[in-house]
Formats: structure tokens, C-alpha cells, sequence
């Protein structure tokens, strides 16, 4: 009698990643709601302190190379800082598109990476970061990032192997604007940094993702959204103390300040503030869950 691998030919259903992430974008709108849900991700991960940077493009003083990874990130970027960590779970959490590990166990640092965070792809063909030593980058249309593997379309970076260090010093215009807020890309960065490299008209006009494109004009007007809304955010964040901008010219070596909203706060308040809010939103705390 003949077997199953004798009788029969795979034929399982699939997703297209491009398919569902424009779903993802239709049901997250663009704008301020892309800062939030990266402001709430920093705040699940205790951080204090979170930067957004409206970076020009940056060579970092040597050839951005011709290849495709490089001509799509080279122009200017949106930075998001924050001085939290990556976990593990963290790492696994970010890789999941609408199978989030937010409720899988306890704390506020358990899989806090929901459907959410893929709003950035409003904002760039390639999101990428850095944390814990290690830099990711997600292509979900497998058209940058060299030798991808369409079936599981990203990238991850270790600095600290001679390679990875290699890699990462061969390509400045796409890892240079990383370079800020004491991160180096030589050694294991206490933080985490993402960027999205703006959507260009032209990629814009073939983008699977999305056929909006972004200026530095209109993500400067973004940072005065943020900025006047940002003491009311505040209010409803458990640990984020500050909420920081900044403009990143081309000329300049370093970020330059541009806004600052901060609360002060002593370790008995912190506590407070954290009860507060958790008791306020669930009478059993849970991590949010951005699904």
C-alpha cells in the first residue's frame, strides 16, 4: 500500500507577510498612533527615558555602497530610543504578525510586542534595531536585505563576531545613523535603538507595503504633534519619566535637542504611579495587549 510521501504533495495553506502587514496597516492609522505604540512598548519594558530623532542622511564618511539595502535606507530616518533592553522573549515576540506572547505568563516584560508595532511599516520599506549586541532588520518583501529568505524574511546581526563587526562597518550609510545616545555598534548596548528609514517616492510607487511616502518636512511636523501631546501620554505610563526630541542635521556629530517633557519623581512615587495606573486598567494586571 502506498504511503503518504508516495501518495501525496505538500499543499498547505500560506500567508503572504506582505498581504497581512497591509491589513495591519489599514486597521492602525498613520501619524501620532505610530509614536504611541512605541512609546507603550518602551513603557512595558521599564523604560525611563524615550528619544525620537528626525535624522538626514548620513554616509558616515565613507561609500554607502550601490547595493539595494544601502540605496533604500541611505535618505533621512526616523530614530526611536529608549534605555530599556531587549529580553529573549522580547526577540521572539517581535517576530510574531498576529500571534502575539503578550499573555504568555506574567509581568510587564513578557512578549510586549503585538500586532501594533508593525505600524511602523507605515513609515519604511526596512524597520530595524539594536539591542543586547545584536541588530535586526525585518524585509517582508525580501527585496533589500541581501541572501534573505523569503519564508522568513529578516536578519539578525551579532556585533560582537568578527563577521557581524565586518558586516556592520561595510555598510555606514545603513548602520551610521544607529551611532548615538552611547551606542556604538563595537560593543553590547544598554538600550534599545530602532530606525526607519523614510519611504521615498519611488519606493513608494512599487511598495507591496504601502504607497505612502514621507518627507523630513512632514515627519518634523509629526515630532510637534508629539510634542504637544506629550505631558498627557505621560500621565498614562506607568515608568517612561521623559519624552525626548530631537533634530539630527547632516552637519551635525550628534542628535541636537529640540523637546523635552519630563516628570520628576522619587522611587516611592514611581511605585505609586505604576499601582495607580495597572489598578486603574485591570483588576487583574496583565500586559497589554496591542492585538
Amino acid at each position: 500500500m502506498s504511503g503518504w510521501s508516495d501518495a501525496s504533495t505538500d499543499f498547505g495553506q500560506k500567508i503572504d507577510l506582505t498581504v497581512r502587514i497591509r491589513e495591519i496597516l489599514r486597521n492602525y492609522p498613520e501619524g501620532l498612533s505610530i509614536l504611541k505604540e512605541l512609546l507603550q512598548n518602551a513603557d512595558d519594558a521599564g523604560a525611563r527615558t524615550v528619544r525620537f530623532v528626525v535624522a538626514e542622511s548620513r554616509g558616515g564618511g565613507g561609500g554607502g555602497g550601490d547595493d539595494a539595502l544601502s540605496a533604500a535606507t541611505r535618505g533621512p530616518s526616523l530614530l526611536a530610543y529608549n534605555d530599556a533592553v531587549f529580553t529573549e522573549t522580547d526577540f521572539k515576540s517581535i517576530q510574531q504578525i498576529g500571534n502575539s506572547l503578550k499573555k504568555a505568563g506574567t509581568g510587564n516584560k513578557t512578549g510586549r510586542f503585538g500586532v501594533g508595532v508593525n505600524s511602523v511599516y507605515h513609515l519604511t520599506e526596512v524597520p530595524m534595531f539594536t539591542s543586547q549586541g545584536k541588530v535586526v532588520l525585518f524585509d517582508p518583501q525580501a527585496s533589500f536585505v541581501p541572501n534573505i529568505n523569503p519564508a522568513n524574511p529578516g536578519k539578525m546581526i551579532d556585533i560582537s563576531s568578527p563577521s557581524g563587526s565586518a558586516l556592520i562597518a561595510s555598510l555606514p550609510s545603513v548602520f551610521s545613523p544607529f551611532k548615538c545616545f552611547g551606542c556604538t555598534l563595537s560593543s553590547t548596548f544598554k538600550g534599545t535603538m530602532f530606525r526607519f528609514a523614510l519611504r521615498t517616492v519611488e519606493q513608494a510607487a512599487t511598495s507591496k507595503l504601502s504607497r505612502q511616502s514621507h518627507t523630513l518636512e512632514a515627519t518634523r511636523a509629526l515630532m510637534k504633534d508629539l510634542e504637544e501631546e506629550a505631558s498627557t501620554m505621560l500621565l498614562f505610563l506607568k515608568n517612561v519619566e521623559a519624552i525626548e526630541t530631537y533634530d539630527w542635521p547632516s552637519s551635525s556629530s550628534s542628535p541636537v535637542l529640540r523637546h523635552s517633557t519630563k516628570i520628576s519623581t522619587s522611587s516611592a512615587l514611581r511605585e505609586k504611579r505604576r499601582f495607580v495606573l495597572t489598578a486603574s486598567l485591570r483588576r487583574d494586571p496583565q500586559p497589554n495587549d496591542y492585538a
